[in-house]
């Protein structure tokens, strides 16, 4: 019995899930997750308001692949990163295009196999320190479906940004899009969650430990 337990403890742990927040700076001095390219493929840089952020920031080796990308955009473009006077929030991501529909960000969250993935909750803060519309969506990148989708104002001058919670899991990946004004309305403290997704024998081996474990805490009781 110990053996199975033991090897059922294991098999839970493999379900945990590792919380993690794409935070693009929360305090000057500026941070180096940024690129020189526009691509933002390459070397880290510092970051100073219009860089591009970095491809590689947000990545976990094995574990989740993050994209950042304007759609519209005549090549392969990273998001910029801005400082200051989004609302109250410190490093945000946003487009070019100015606010009308040509401005269109997208952050891409992919898990890599046997991983799955949860958004708990973004911020969006509106430029400068004002309040402005935007359309926020999210989509799962496997089937396409929208999971979620807010047409409205954000941000409260100075005080405060306005935070998203969500809750959407996906195996395939999470797509966040924001549009109308990507240009004045930025992106920061994207929350998430990764897990594994367990083979089917390890996750019937551990709901096995479970019921063992189940039945000797009933057993003690009972006596």
């Amino acid at each position: 019995m110990t053996k199975l337990l033991l090897t059922a403890s294991l098999a839970l742990a493999g379900l945990q899930a590792q919380a993690d927040t794409l935070d693009f700076s929360n305090a000057a001095p500026a941070p180096s997750i940024c690129a020189a390219a526009a691509n933002g493929v390459g070397a880290l840089t510092g970051c100073s308001d219009g860089s591009w952020i970095n491809q590689s920031y947000g990545d976990i080796a094995g574990v989740l692949d993050v994209q950042y990308s304007q759609p519209l955009a005549a090549s392969a473009t990273s998001l910029r990163w801005w400082s200051t006077n989004y609302n109250n929030l410190y490093g945000v991501l946003w487009a070019d295009g100015g606010d009308n529909p040509a401005s269109y960000a997208r952050v891409d969250l992919v898990p890599l196999a046997g991983h799955s993935i949860t958004l708990t909750s973004l911020d969006l803060g509106a430029y400068s320190l004002t309040t402005r519309g935007t359309d926020l969506k999210v989509f799962d990148l496997g089937s396409n479906a929208e999971l979620y989708s807010f047409v409205g104002p954000v941000g409260n001058g100075s005080i405060s940004a306005n935070t998203f919670n969500l809750g959407l899991t996906s195996t395939a990946g999470l797509r966040i899009e924001w549009r109308n004004s990507a240009y004045n309305v930025g992106l920061d403290n994207v929350v998430f969650l990764t897990s594994a997704v367990p083979e089917p024998a390890n996750a019937a081996l551990a709901l096995a430990g479970l019921a063992v474990l189940g039945a000797a805490a009933a057993r003690r009781r009972a006596g």
